[in-house]
């Protein structure tokens, strides 16, 4: 059964995973994933599979958006099915602009994440994104 503390590091996961894109950490992005981390997003054929996967696509989206994307988190919920746990939430991907009133909403959904436990913390192991918009991606 989880406990307080571990819901509270899984938030913190969830909330260190924006920061380290948001602002360009990459070395802090690295630490946040499990050696064999897939990422999936429904309705796109490709999938980043390892952490170079996470950090190469991350990189990519800080520059096509000029290092201002944005990821907003809500209503997280952590649920356990059997041994896995879930990190369940919704998402705002915003470009923040350059000029007030600038920002943009780029695209909205809701992440279902597989973490784990590891002697090091809590860490993505497997993460699922649903978009609520038609999306493609080049990189």
């Amino acid at each position: 059964m989880l406990t307080i503390e571990d819901k509270f590091d899984i938030q913190q996961l969830v909330a260190r995973f924006a920061h380290c894109s948001d602002y360009g950490d990459w070395v802090g992005m690295e630490a946040l994933y499990t050696s064999d981390i897939v990422t999936e997003m429904d309705g796109i054929e490709m999938k980043y599979e390892g952490i170079a996967a996470q950090i190469a696509h991350a990189q990519a989206s800080d520059e096509q958006a000029q290092g201002k994307n944005r990821h907003y988190h809500f209503n997280l919920v952590i649920e356990e099915t059997g041994e896995d746990v879930f990190a369940n939430y919704f998402i705002v991907n915003v470009n923040a602009g350059s000029t007030p009133m600038g920002a943009q909403i780029v695209v909205t959904g809701r992440h279902r994440d597989r973490v784990a436990k590891t002697q090091d913390g809590w860490k993505f192991a497997r993460r699922f994104l649903t978009f609520d918009q038609n999306v493609s991606l080049t990189f």
